[in-house]
């Protein structure tokens, strides 16, 4: 999966969901997205009631490609 621009907001979080990766995204599934550096992220989760997003930004190092 190519790199997530970190200004997007749940709207385009959620089309990304839905129209790269066929998802709906009120499914109840996590998707986590990162930046191109890997020292941010970005997970979108629907816990039926409505969306989080959830941010996290790394101080030191970075993610490695171990998400997909």
């Amino acid at each position: 999966m190519a790199p997530v621009d970190m200004r997007l907001g749940l709207d385009g979080l959620s089309a990304i969901v839905q129209q790269s990766l066929g998802y709906s995204p009120c499914a109840g599934s996590v998707f986590i997205f990162r930046n191109r550096a890997g020292n941010r992220l970005r997970q979108f989760l629907w816990d039926g009631n409505g969306a989080w997003l959830f941010k996290r930004r790394l101080h030191q190092g970075s993610l490695r490609r171990c998400l997909r």
